[in-house]
């Protein structure tokens, strides 16, 4: 809150009382900062001098070495906010106020400058939050002005109590809006010391008695100041012992639940957490702890019904908006998301993160157009913003447009390549650039999938005359090193120096200035181990009927695995096709259960996966590795697509491939929808063994 005493000029110049009556005589401004008080002499020709209080002259709250009775008037604006104890405070304000004096006291108010926000957010000092008089306040800190001036009525009668809102914007996006304009956001109260009824022994007496419940409360906050330490230090058993110590002496306190709940066990956590909001239903640390917690422990569903409550209770809370957008994210609830977002993602810090993570959310829906509108409003914002660079660049490429998609792209390895590497290998006008002696280093920047679709580069690379080394993941290692294009291939982080240019794989798009008809698409251009291929070409024979791989689930470490791996029990039409056969290509799954042939305990790497899949007929796969896979040995694929499907597929539509000419693309047309997908492939199976004539032995689902 910048110059405070200052704006309220604008106000207090219009109400002679605080010239001709308060601010009169010899004051004290207390916690008066940069703004104090006696700069204004002009505005209150009856002040004849003002003493500036601050942290060097001691602490607001005891006022040690100033006598009863000094001064005539005492004056702050907002400092009461700021101080451990307000009781304490006040009192000791009224002891150094003369009999007949004034006191001048603004204070902000919880609703219009915390805003259902605590701890503060505009000011991590408060240690308390302000308003006049509610049944109930959101804050755990609040403090009713009405019934903290009660506590002294026999020492002072109250002259005003106002709360100041005339420049308050109610409308208005959760901002301090004390910052601008004349907004005060405070309550401010004037008060005039009696001067009948204060005598010392009375003030002791009476004194003991008020401040009796705060020295609890003051003892247990320092207790709970204590263990915050403890926790922030992340010396969590010694914290959670201090937080079960305060809640034996306070089992109500809030606050101090909610906290414990963040280092206990779940099993610990849920009921502490439940028992805050049967005392406090609405109490948005709560229910954004609980509703966070339950989504860790895969309580999705529950965690975002109680984090619809926590926006209930603080529908401009930024901490659960955003939590309550990342639960829709996790359930694949994009419209929520998208809807959730569009109305209150104005609320959070960063308004280019808000509009990237709708233009995401719209690519899932697969509104590529939208996607766009909303990345380049975060673009707008943050050119250099990295993931709406990289996914605006998936979007062109969605749309088949690679000469921007290759702009975006390249944004994957941000801050470790320097310079363009866009047309580093072929000019503006499509001619190669000859490499002849250069040394050119591919790196994998992505999954086993990308970079056996990228390391098809090697093959025109190595044309222009450049010695070309990859760098890859140590499962590709035997695969990749057995192109005769590729000179080297060394796992991810084994690189030596000596090289001339490094790029990371998804560049190569660019640096060759690839459009959809100029994609090295021709393959094989991966080819097995020969023995290894003899050796599954020998145990394939003795399995009769068309020989399908099948790969029915993806990376189980993939962030979006769940979209695009298809449930085992869909999987039983085709796997009762007569005449085929088929062979699992899912290390580490059940298929022995599913009625697959697997041999997959013998895959060491990719290369023993790919001389099978040599061997095979055809391969259905999701999505994944696999797919590539075959793709690149030109063996017959369908890749079975999720609706929201990677830019390589291009957009909806598209049954094949630009990059693998033997794939065929079946594609959800729902979200979710692998029903239709997998009656679809199941009968286009039946068509090709009828075509095939393989014997009509029935499979064993």
């Amino acid at each position: 809150m910048a110059d405070e005493t200052t704006k309220q000029m604008l106000r207090r110049a219009a109400d002679g009382r605080f010239a001709r009556r308060w601010i009169v005589g010899e004051g004290i401004d207390i916690g008066c900062g940069p703004d104090p008080l006696g700069k204004l002499k002009d505005y209150f020709p009856l002040m004849t001098s003002t003493r500036p209080w601050d942290l060097p002259d001691g602490d607001a709250m005891l006022m040690e070495g100033v006598a009863d009775g000094s001064y005539d008037f005492v004056h702050s604006s907002h400092c009461l906010e700021h101080l451990v104890d307000p009781v304490r405070a006040l009192s000791n304000w009224i002891r150094i106020c003369k009999p007949g004096g004034h006191l001048i006291i603004t204070i902000p108010d919880e609703d219009m400058y915390e805003q259902g926000v605590w701890p503060s957010i505009f000011n991590q000092d408060h240690k308390w939050t302000f308003t006049i008089l509610k049944p109930q306040s959101w804050s755990p800190k609040s403090i009713s002005i009405v019934q903290l001036l009660d506590l002294f009525k026999e020492e002072v009668e109250v002259l005003k109590l106002e709360k100041l809102d005339s420049g308050f914007q109610y409308d208005a996006p959760l901002r301090d809006q004390t910052l601008k304009g004349t907004s005060e956001s405070a309550i401010e109260f004037v008060l005039r010391k009696r001067t009948k009824g204060w005598g010392l022994a009375t003030a002791a007496d009476y004194g003991a008695a008020r401040f009796a419940q705060v020295a609890r409360r003051h003892e247990i906050d320092a207790k709970f100041a204590e263990a915050i330490g403890l926790h922030q230090q992340g010396r969590v058993a010694e914290a959670h012992a201090a937080y079960t110590a305060i809640l034996g002496a306070d089992p109500d306190n809030l606050a101090v639940m909610n906290n414990l709940a963040l280092i206990a066990p779940f099993a610990e956590a849920e009921p502490l957490l439940r028992r805050a909001l049967e005392i406090n239903p609405t109490y948005v640390d709560a229910l954004l702890n609980l509703g966070n917690q339950l989504v860790a422990h895969q309580r999705v569903e529950e965690g975002r019904d109680v984090l619809l409550r926590a926006l209930a209770a603080a529908p401009t809370d930024a901490r659960v908006i955003d939590a309550l957008a990342q639960v829709y994210d996790t359930l694949e609830a994009y419209e929520d998301a998208v809807a959730l977002l569009l109305e209150k993602g104005a609320l959070l810090n960063n308004l280019d993160d808000v509009y990237c993570r709708i233009g995401k959310y719209c690519e899932h829906l697969g509104r590529t157009d939208e996607a766009l509108a909303y990345l380049a409003k975060a673009l707008q914002i943050n050119p250099s913003h990295v993931e709406a660079n990289i996914y605006t660049g998936r979007q062109h490429l969605r749309k088949g447009d690679y000469a921007k998609g290759a702009e975006g792209i390249a944004w994957i390895w941000h801050g470790r390549i320097t310079e363009s590497q866009v047309g580093l290998f072929v000019d503006e006008a499509g001619q190669p650039i000859p490499q002849t002696g250069r040394t050119i280093v591919l790196s994998a920047d992505s999954g086993l999938g990308d970079t056996l679709q990228f390391v098809r580069y090697a093959r025109p690379l190595k044309a222009l005359g450049a010695r070309v080394i990859v760098e890859c993941q140590p499962e590709l290692l035997r695969l990749v090193a057995a192109m005769p294009e590729v000179d080297e291939a060394v796992a991810i982080g084994d690189l030596s120096p000596g090289f001339d240019v490094r790029l990371p794989l998804h560049n190569l798009i660019g640096a060759f200035r690839t459009t959809l008809a100029t994609i090295p698409a021709e393959v094989p251009y991966l080819a097995a181990p020969a023995a290894e291929v003899a050796t599954y070409e020998a145990r394939l024979a003795e399995r009769p009927g068309l020989r399908v791989g099948l790969c029915w689930a993806g990376n189980p470490s993939h962030p979006r695995n769940g979209s695009r791996s298809v449930a085992p029990e869909l999987l039983f039409p085709l796997l009762g096709q007569a005449g085929a056969r088929f062979f699992s290509l899912q290390k580490g799954a059940d298929g022995p259960a599913l009625g697959l042939v697997d041999w997959t305990a013998d895959f060491t790497d990719m290369a023993n996966t790919a001389a099978l899949v040599q061997g095979l007929d055809l391969v259905i796969s999701v999505d994944s590795a696999v797919a590539h896979l075959a793709g690149a040995l030109g063996r017959p694929v369908w890749l079975l697509n999720r609706f929201d499907s990677c830019w390589r597929w291009l957009e909806a539509g598209v049954e094949t491939s630009p990059w693998y000419p033997t794939l065929t693309q079946f594609r959800q047309t729902v979200p979710g929808d692998w029903a239709s997908v997998m009656a679809a492939v199941t009968a286009r199976l039946a068509d090709a063994v009828a075509a095939q004539g393989a014997p009509q032995a029935p499979g064993s689902p």
